[in-house]
């Protein structure tokens, strides 16, 4: 019997356990050789795994699932050039059974999406995902269909193409077909897209369907981003951390969190928070900003400047980038230097509120600590962060400050 106190990873292998002496008196029990070698991979039992895979494949028992597992045996250890050359020695299996094709097909596609091929996992979709039939119900088989529209969405979110996700979710939506955790999935590429109704209302089916278990953490994350357009810090806070309790490494949970801390004006977890999610997605140009905004706020100047123009690098088009730049020029007395990059964040975004904000500091408008705070959050008032939220939160207020938050000293302007 499995110790009900048993941490996930020992009641598995206590299963396995139990599985392994049911089959030494029925070894022939294709179920039970079935559910011993999937717990076997979920505990990483790789050895006793093996064992199950070659005993199963020997009982001549549904041979092509058994192909199929073994291409899962090597997924689960990320082998990938293994599990590449089994799964294509399949794929011109002649007449194959129902939901073979299917399931094949998105082992294929997942190789694409973990060696962060996204463009290549979604054109391997698109001719089943985007075919007329395929957002009707009933397409294909529930898991299958559960799967390939989650693989689908989230190539497309890391591939950037959210007018085509929102698009094949939106149609699916209607047609009454979008797969409730898929929706998940599809509620933050909508906070991502700007469209806070769609995202509330599929972040909300996704949680409302299923056990806790079940739900994907961009749900739970979407939830955290609506928390913090509400200005509702705890909220925001409680969702992000359960999407890290889910995964720890989370690049966006970690950048959600970051942004709740700097709502709450605490700058030691917003710096740490925006540490973690950096470390999971450098490329993310909306992190750079958090963390930028967050050294300027602990008066490590040079630090933000670093975030800032590690955000240019990234896109040199970008008017956040420039506008906060300027900033940290400006606290630096570097005028020249802010002035060019306030013009030219203005350039790209006449309402960029940063660049106005490097422009207050330049013309003197902006004189100690507390015009500094004042100012900041009279500026950047009622405009939507990078993640949610609003600005001008980033700027701990007053009474904050005299309760221990730190802000940009009078020396930095």
């Amino acid at each position: 019997m499995t110790d009900p106190n048993a941490s996930p990873l020992s009641a598995a292998r206590q299963r396995l356990d139990r599985l392994d002496g049911f089959l030494r008196d029925d070894p022939s029990n294709n179920a039970l050789l079935i559910d011993a070698f999937e717990t076997a991979l979920s505990c990483g039992e790789w050895e006793r795994a093996r064992f199950h895979l070659q005993h199963g494949q020997t009982l001549h028992t549904e041979p092509l699932a058994w192909r199929l597992r073994e291409g899962d045996f090597w997924l689960a250890q990320q082998r990938y050039d293994e599990a590449l050359e089994v799964l294509q020695a399949l794929a011109d299996t002649p007449q194959p059974p129902p939901g073979f094709t299917e399931v094949l097909l998105h082992n294929l596609a997942f190789i694409e999406l973990r060696r962060g091929r996204y463009a290549d996992c979604a054109a391997r979709l698109a001719q089943l995902l985007e075919s007329p039939a395929s957002t009707e119900p009933g397409a294909h088989p529930l898991v299958a269909t559960r799967a390939l529209q989650q693989l689908w969405l989230r190539a497309l979110h890391h591939d950037g193409q959210l007018t085509r996700a929102m698009d094949w979710a939106l149609k699916a939506e209607q047609q009454k077909s979008l797969d409730a955790q898929a929706a998940g999935i599809a509620s933050l590429i909508a906070i991502d897209a700007a469209d806070f109704a769609a995202a509330q209302r599929w972040s909300a089916a996704s949680l409302g369907e299923g056990s806790p278990a079940d739900h994907p953490v961009e749900s739970l994350v979407t939830q955290a981003s609506i928390a913090l357009a509400a200005r509702d810090a705890a909220r925001a806070i409680h969702f992000a951390d359960a999407a890290l309790q889910r995964q720890p490494g989370d690049g966006r949970a970690w950048s959600t969190r970051g942004f709740a801390a700097l709502l709450a004006s605490d700058l030691p977890a917003a710096h740490s928070a925006f540490a973690q999610a950096l470390s999971a997605m450098s490329q993310h140009i909306g992190t750079w900003h958090g963390m930028g905004w967050t050294q300027i706020l602990q008066g490590d100047l040079p630090g933000a400047r670093a975030s800032f123009d590690t955000a240019l690098a990234l896109d040199r088009n970008f008017a956040e980038s420039h506008g906060g730049l300027a900033v940290v020029l400006a606290m630096q007395s570097q005028r020249q230097e802010a002035e060019e990059h306030a013009e030219l964040a203005l350039r790209l975004d006449k309402n960029n509120l940063s660049g106005r904000y490097a422009q207050a500091l330049l013309s003197g408008e902006v004189k100690d600590a507390k015009d500094v705070q004042r100012f900041a959050r009279r500026l950047l008032g009622g405009r939507a962060g990078p993640l949610g939220g609003d600005m001008g939160d980033m700027f701990p207020s007053q009474d904050a400050a005299a309760n221990g938050a730190a802000g940009p000293g009078s020396d930095n302007g």
